[in-house]
């Protein structure tokens, strides 16, 4: 989902057999192209359950994904490989792995996003994303907060698994609100429980992402409540 990740084509990750009316990715794994009202329905919430009861769902959904797909890469780049160069996925250069990673959701029409690995030696990952499908599908609804869940569980999946350690990830800024892209923030559990504390409390991305780079540890404002995410462990 980087720029250079959303120049490549459908067919790249996408393999079409009209014969078996079936669509296959590269690696032979069987997908299925789905409408846009799915996604709308998806993300107007289960039969009975409340929005804040829907979010932890999506996250997690996410979370799984990103896990399995960075195995997936894993796979494929041992693959890929010179047979005596097998370093595990991890020790590869983090933008490329991230990149390839990202470029199938690109290619299907997931959005384009970039990765800023500005920080990564404290645990932290910041993703602009544009074109989010789940934006898009909560364009006509009355929305008051981010609504890119599962976007921020792939997301935090996929830290996690190159990491090897547990990431979280919130989304400070969304287009359903009105802003010009998706943002978000990846990294350690309780940083980012400081990151949607201090998003409910109405900073501002940037101050949000200076708040995390911050180690010293600050109160929140007098109108929040500390905001632990609902789905961590």
């Amino acid at each position: 989902m980087s720029d250079r990740a959303s120049s490549a084509t459908t067919q790249d990750f996408i393999r079409s057999r009209p014969a078996e009316g079936a669509l296959h990715t590269p690696d032979d794994r069987r997908v299925v192209a789905l409408p846009a009202a799915v996604m709308q329905a998806l993300h107007a919430g289960l039969p009975g359950e409340s929005p804040e009861t829907l979010r932890p769902v999506l996250y997690r959904a996410g979370y799984e994904w990103g896990l399995q797909e960075m195995l997936h890469l894993h796979t494929r780049l041992r693959a890929e490989l010179d047979p005596s160069d097998q370093r595990d996925l991890w020790h590869l250069d983090a933008p490329f792995v991230l990149e390839r990673w990202a470029a199938p959701f690109a290619a299907a029409g997931w959005g384009a996003c970039v990765f800023d690995l500005s920080e990564h030696g404290k645990r932290l990952l910041f993703v602009e994303l544009r074109h989010s499908a789940a934006a898009a599908a909560s364009r006509d609804a009355k929305v008051n907060a981010p609504v890119c869940h599962l976007y921020a569980g792939l997301f935090a999946g996929a830290l996690s698994f190159y990491d090897r350690t547990e990431s979280h990830a919130v989304e400070t800024e969304c287009t359903a609100l009105g802003h010009a892209c998706c943002r978000f923030i990846v990294g350690p559990g309780p940083l980012i429980d400081r990151a949607e504390t201090a998003r409910q409390s109405g900073l501002a991305h940037e101050a949000i992402r200076r708040l995390s780079l911050d180690p010293k540890p600050a109160a929140p404002a007098a109108s929040a409540k500390a905001a632990k995410i609902p789905w961590k462990k």
